[in-house]
């Protein structure tokens, strides 16, 4: 991830009052127009004009928006990196606000942290950015969430339920599994307090949560 979309995805994490589809309303596109650029890099880098009308928003100077070089591709987007010697090799990817309570995964890594014991030689284990306080108080916004994605679950388990609507981006939802049904996660949120069903059809996944390391 390149420096400018990378400042934008840390800006989303500690702003909670902006979002992706007002910010690109804002600057006079369509509304999915950062998120693209976001997740499929479309555009490359960002035109003088939106350059300048999101700037401000975001509090930076538009030359800050400004790439200068694309983007190394060095991490792949690979879950599976082999691990490295010396154990900060847990891939970490970026979120931002997806509307709805759920949040929306990049899908290329913009750090990496020490893995915990729980994932030491867990393939495609990965870690993501809490976004809102729906969890609160067990997982604050800033939280680092440390998944481990094959793990059975079970009730009492909290869980990322991960929805992929085939546009090219994944959108998740932090929550206590409950209970299995064939169609559908029944999960608890604690705020505001909450017992609701998630459509399996919709919500594909449930990834088991191990830990976390808190902001």
């Amino acid at each position: 991830m390149d420096a400018p979309r990378k400042l934008l995805v840390d800006t989303l994490a500690r702003r909670p009052d902006l979002d992706l589809k007002n910010l690109s309303l804002a600057v006079g596109r369509n509304h999915a127009y950062l998120q693209q650029y976001l997740m499929r890099g479309s555009p490359r880098e960002l035109p003088e004009s939106v350059r300048h009308g999101l700037a401000p928003l975001l509090g930076v100077s538009p030359d800050d928006l400004r790439s200068v070089a694309p983007p190394t591709g060095a991490a792949g987007g690979d879950r599976g990196l082999a691990l490295r010697a010396d154990r900060t090799d847990l891939p970490v990817y970026a979120s931002a606000e997806g509307g709805g309570g759920a949040i929306i995964i990049t899908n290329e890594p913009i750090d990496y942290v020490r893995r915990p014991e729980p994932l030491l030689s867990v393939r495609d284990s990965y870690g993501c950015y809490v976004i809102g306080d729906s969890m609160s108080p067990a997982y604050e916004q800033g939280d680092l969430l440390l998944i481990h994605p094959t793990r059975p679950v079970r009730s009492g388990d909290d869980c990322v339920f991960v929805r992929d609507p085939g546009d090219g981006s994944q959108q998740a939802l932090v929550k206590r599994l409950l209970r299995i049904a064939p169609e559908k996660w029944r999960v608890r949120q604690y705020n505001p307090a909450r017992d609701f069903d998630l459509d399996r059809g919709q919500w594909q996944k449930a990834q088991l949560i191990v830990g976390k390391y808190a902001r």
